[in-house]
């Protein structure tokens, strides 16, 4: 009876290292996952159909990181021959972290035009915003506060429209949309899924992260916790079309708070944009 004990609680143990070691070093590091998603969007412009965004988020430089992670996602990035990439927020978790942030823009700068807008921890980091901001777009960032650019080409052009963080309250949509001809089509940019109850109906496409997909999300229960009100929780991950306007919620590629992700994986997303 006492061996059978013994063996039962080693088995016990074991499985919790290996759920554990799975949780710190495999997920959040190695298993870095690429999403293809197609948008089908009403009015494009005939030589923007197949555009290609390469969607990045929440990598939270200044904690948790590994070099590994950065090399797996500019692999990825490059692999997906993007138009444009966009980044939706949380490049760093801390004022140690923007040394690697501005080297990875700088990388990724170097692939396609790279579009960057702010998240939360952006703002909490402890570092001088506007600095920042300078920073990046010297790194070869377009950083887009409640403002937009537009990309042309010989037969049209669409709007990529940057809102600045809504958990924060720093967002201004009718600022950022300010300008914008009302039949164009419109990439919106944003850090959280909050942007959403603003923007549906006014955009053809919104990506979105800030969710980590739920970082650690337990079988049946769901994710422990996710940083969204109430009636923003229902878009942990995925697409999602509200009013007309299609939505990406990525995964993201880092870790907040703790090194962790459970059925979660980090995802770098790309979205073709087809002619509806």
């Amino acid at each position: 009876m006492v061996s059978r004990l013994v063996g039962v609680l080693v088995a016990f143990t074991a499985l919790v290292a290996g759920v554990a070691t799975y949780a710190v070093v495999v997920e959040p590091n190695l298993l870095i996952l690429s999403t293809v998603v197609e948008v089908r969007v009403n009015g494009l412009p005939e030589c923007f159909n197949g555009f290609r965004i390469a969607h990045v988020t929440d990598p939270h430089f200044g904690i948790w990181h590994l070099p590994i992670r950065d090399s797996r996602v500019l692999e990825i990035v490059k692999g997906f021959k993007p138009d444009i990439i966009v980044i939706t927020g949380d490049l760093i978790s801390n004022p140690g972290g923007v040394g690697d942030a501005l080297n990875f823009v700088r990388e990724l700068a170097r692939v396609a035009p790279t579009y960057v807008v702010l998240g939360n921890w952006d703002y909490w980091s402890g570092v001088s915003v506007g600095s920042f901001v300078e920073e990046l777009r010297a790194s070869g960032a377009r950083v887009l506060v409640n403002s937009y650019e537009v990309v042309r080409s010989v037969c049209g052009s669409i709007y990529v429209v940057g809102v600045d963080d809504p958990h924060t309250q720093h967002d201004d949509v009718s600022k950022a949309l300010e300008g914008v001809p009302e039949g164009a089509v419109k990439v919106v940019l944003a850090h959280s899924p909050e942007v959403i109850g603003e923007v549906a109906g006014k955009a053809d496409v919104v990506l979105v992260g800030h969710t980590h997909g739920g970082q650690v999300v337990i079988p049946v229960l769901g994710p422990i916790h996710l940083p969204l009100p109430k009636e923003f929780r229902k878009y942990v991950w995925g697409s999602f079309t509200v009013n007309g306007t299609f939505m990406y919620v990525c995964r993201g590629v880092g870790t907040s708070l703790y090194p962790v992700r459970f059925m979660a994986p980090p995802e770098v997303a790309l979205v073709v944009l087809v002619r509806a």
